[in-house]
């Protein structure tokens, strides 16, 4: 029996919805000890808030019968009894389980006729959805209804049909196996190595590209394999700083899901990943207009069935909301962020300890971005010194390697000069462990090893920002101007303008496309 605390009960209790709370009650009220479990139910629910104290008092033995373990255990368990009936008609492979023993069923209870009926209605349905493992079972029956049809003379299949195409059908769930394996191959690579900085380390993805699985669709003996083949292709074209080719790939996979909604049913979260890309690619090309239409359809997919699950209303809410928080903030309109900052903290707390990790990251990088760009320094530095507090030093270190630099922006600009040579010899021996370093990084680090002891900062800024400009030449250098803009930032310095007020000039024509 695995052991449940009160604090994952309570957690539990507090994910529900009003709906799915309302279906508790209604299983609950078949179960043992209902009365007892749904007043325990009722009670947690009402807390605002985990407090141990207070849960303690709460789960106190109610009667006799049941201890404190026991009363959690089976609140637990009615719990989870009743999101499988609540969803069991919504998610599609329920469904088809459902028939499937509905099959068996009438098999047992010798309905040959309404067995064979319904076999091939199911039969019809689950290959328009490419359920080929269900197909499977689907044949196993049919093989027996089959023998019984056989013996009163009728017509159908036969064996050696329905071998041949168990044969067919294995094939093509071992091709989908194939590409589902070269994508996680593929992940693992990308995790390995969040930013390519030289043209060496494009190698592997051109590798994979030029393997038989991706090199043409060929390969692809089904939808769900030809989605994973685009899927694949466009993260490696992502890799490779190839944005024509990478929106090709994941507008061809939405297309393709889009058409074949099952698809999406299927596969949610690789459907939200093409659609992030595709408007990742509008923020990063600088289509600012065009951008803000993709994030208003792309908040829309809240109220579409297929992602109606916590996990991935989540996905929605971080995808959209660092949309917004990129564009607004690269755009130069500072004033529209902060109503934004203000509405995802809250969001953050209301989903604490469900938003991983990598997206908090991400959050308050961008945070940090839009205050420097501000001149609020102080509280840039908040986020930045969240981020630099993380200890897993694996996680997105293209993040963690540009907080460093926000990290020696602020100290200067706060003047806290003292700590500006320690926190430079901490982000040099950070960097020392990177495998890559983009010469922008390289300038910055050097920029601010000389100005404490230079005569005429003023001399420094400008050699710094001539150098810039001649570095960002190099299109691998353009993607650590994307992280943070630091010709702008340069600017200001040359200029005695504000950050903002230069980003904001400069895309003008970018609000128009």
């Amino acid at each position: 029996m695995i052991l449940v605390s009160i604090q994952e009960l309570y957690d539990l209790v507090k994910s529900l919805s009003k709906s799915e709370k309302r279906f508790f009650k209604l299983t609950a009220g078949s179960e043992a000890h209902s009365a007892l479990v749904v007043k325990f139910f009722d009670e947690l629910e009402q807390l605002e808030s985990f407090d141990e104290s207070k849960l303690q008092k709460i789960v106190k033995p109610k009667n006799k019968q049941l201890s404190e373990k026991e009363l959690i255990k089976l609140t637990y368990d009615v719990i989870l009894k009743s999101q499988r009936t609540f969803f069991a008609e919504s998610i599609p492979c329920h469904v088809i389980k459902d028939e499937i023993s509905n099959l068996r069923n009438l098999y047992d209870k010798a309905q040959y006729k309404q067995c064979r009926k319904m076999l091939n209605k199911l039969k019809e349905d689950a290959y328009a959805e490419e359920s080929f493992n269900f197909i499977l079972e689907i044949i196993s029956v049919e093989k027996q209804l089959l023998d019984v049809e056989n013996k009163f003379g009728l017509n159908n299949n036969s064996t050696d049909d329905l071998i041949n195409e168990e044969q067919t059908l294995i094939k093509k769930a071992k091709n989908m196996g194939e590409y589902a394996q070269m994508f996680s191959q593929l992940n693992y690579l990308v995790r390995q190595n969040m930013v390519v900085k030289s043209p060496k380390e494009f190698e592997p993805y051109d590798k994979l590209l030029n393997s038989p699985l991706l090199k043409n669709k060929d390969k692809c003996f089904s939808k769900k394999s030809l989605v994973i083949y685009h899927h694949c292709r466009a993260l490696c074209y992502s890799k490779k700083r190839d944005n024509t080719t990478r929106q090709i790939e994941f507008r061809e996979m939405a297309a393709l899901m889009d058409k074949h909604p099952f698809l999406i049913s299927e596969f949610p979260k690789r459907y939200l990943s093409a659609i992030n890309n595709i408007l990742s690619v509008e923020i990063e090309q600088a289509n600012y207009a065009t951008a803000e239409k993709l994030i208003d359809g792309f908040m829309k997919l809240k109220t579409h069935p297929a992602f109606n699950t916590t996990d991935l209303q989540l996905k929605i809410f971080t995808s959209t909301s660092n949309a917004q928080l990129l564009i607004y903030t690269d755009g130069g309109k500072s004033e529209k962020v902060l109503p934004i900052i203000k509405y995802i903290n809250a969001q953050i707390e209301v989903f604490k300890g469900k938003i991983n990790k990598e997206e908090l990251l991400i959050f308050y990088y961008n945070f940090a971005n839009l205050y420097i760009y501000s001149q609020d320094f102080e509280e840039a530095g908040k986020y930045v010194n969240i981020i630099l507090n993380e200890n897993d030093k694996v996680l997105r270190q293209d993040i963690q390697c540009f907080s460093r630099i926000q990290n020696i922006i602020v100290h200067y600009e706060l003047k806290k000069y003292p700590q500006l040579s320690y926190i430079l010899k901490t982000a040099r021996d950070f960097y020392k462990e990177q495998k890559f370093l983009f010469k922008t990084e390289k300038l910055i680090l050097d920029l601010f090893e000389e100005l404490p002891t230079a005569k005429n900062p003023e001399e420094v800024w400008k050699k710094a920002h001539k150098e810039l400009t001649a570095i960002l030449k190099d299109p691998y250098e353009k993607t650590a101007n994307y992280y943070f803009d630091f010709m702008a930032y340069l600017e200001s310095k040359t200029t005695n303008k504000k950050i903002g007020e230069i980003i904001f000039k400069k895309q003008i024509q970018s609000w128009k496309r």
